[in-house]
This record gives C-alpha cells, sequence and structure tokens, in this order.
C-alpha cells in the first residue's frame, strides 16, 4: 500500500511538476523525494507481479480475500 507521501508525489509528478520543485512544495529535501518515488514504483511494480501470478495460477484477486468468522 501507497502511503499518503507516495502519492503526492507520483500526483505531482503526473502533473508534470520535476522532482526539485515537488521538494520544495512539500518542504522536503529532493533526495527524499526521489526515494518516495522509488519506493512507491516499487511497490507498483511488486501488485503488478503478484496480480500478474494470480491471474497466471487461474485466480482472481477477489477469490483471495479472507472470510470473517
Amino acid at each position: 500500500m501507497l502511503t499518503e507521501k507516495e502519492r503526492k508525489i507520483l500526483e505531482l509528478r503526473r502533473k508534470g511538476l520535476r522532482q526539485i520543485e515537488i521538494a520544495k512544495k512539500l518542504k522536503i529535501s529532493q533526495p527524499a523525494v526521489s526515494s518516495f518515488e522509488s519506493n512507491a514504483i516499487k511497490k507498483i511494480t511488486e501488485a503488478h507481479a503478484t496480480l500478474d501470478f494470480i491471474k497466471n495460477i487461474g485466480l482472481k484477486p477477489e477469490d483471495l480475500h479472507v472470510k470473517k468468522r
């Protein structure tokens, strides 16, 4: 799951802002922006890989929900 900061940074990148601009807007360093962005992309990539695996073994994501007792 993406953190609020990771989501915000991806939203701002989608709008065309550069990392340095995002850093100034969020009052954090540019290396921090880079780290948040990298972590978000890694999480998204891993989620896609997991969904691909689930589909390849013949399941649907909704098949994986644990039923509450």
